[in-house]
């Protein structure tokens, strides 16, 4: 049974990892974070059994929403958040910044869906299960 992804850009994210043969689950981790004075929850788009945690990007919208990612990586250093962008060069919303530009400012091991070796080497290394991303609470959907 096919389940229903959020764009086409996961949809084909979705069909490397299938040509690949990598484990993976769909939007199941959940990662704590804290927005001054308030609590929040952040779905992660993909992670692979592995340990490694991807958010796969059309465009990066808004201050609020790349200030979560920011928060995420102050508040959980261990966790290897990576970023797949349909197009790096993108500017993000309401900035003269590229994707790319912002992932390289802020950190994040970031490529283009179009990447597909670069892609390889991060599902295919080891991010060790045994990681602390495993420690991250992880909620399995049933598939109905």
């Amino acid at each position: 049974m096919s389940t229903k992804r959020r764009s086409k850009l996961e949809l084909q994210f979705e069909g490397i990892l299938k040509d690949i043969g990598v484990e993976y689950e769909y939007e199941v981790t959940k990662v704590p974070y804290i927005v001054p004075e308030s609590n929040h929850t952040y779905t992660v788009d993909w992670t692979l059994l592995k340990g490694l945690l991807i958010e796969t990007k059309g465009y990066l919208a808004d201050y609020n929403e790349r200030r979560k990612y920011i928060l995420i990586k102050e508040q959980h250093p261990e966790i290897d958040l990576r970023f797949v962008f349909a197009d790096p060069n993108k500017k993000c919303g309401g900035m003269k910044t590229t994707h790319a530009q912002w992932a390289d400012k802020y950190g994040f091991k970031w490529c283009s869906v179009r990447d597909t070796e670069q892609l390889r080497q991060w599902i295919t290394e080891d991010h060790g299960k045994t990681s602390s991303n495993s420690r991250l609470p992880s909620k399995r959907r049933r598939q109905v």
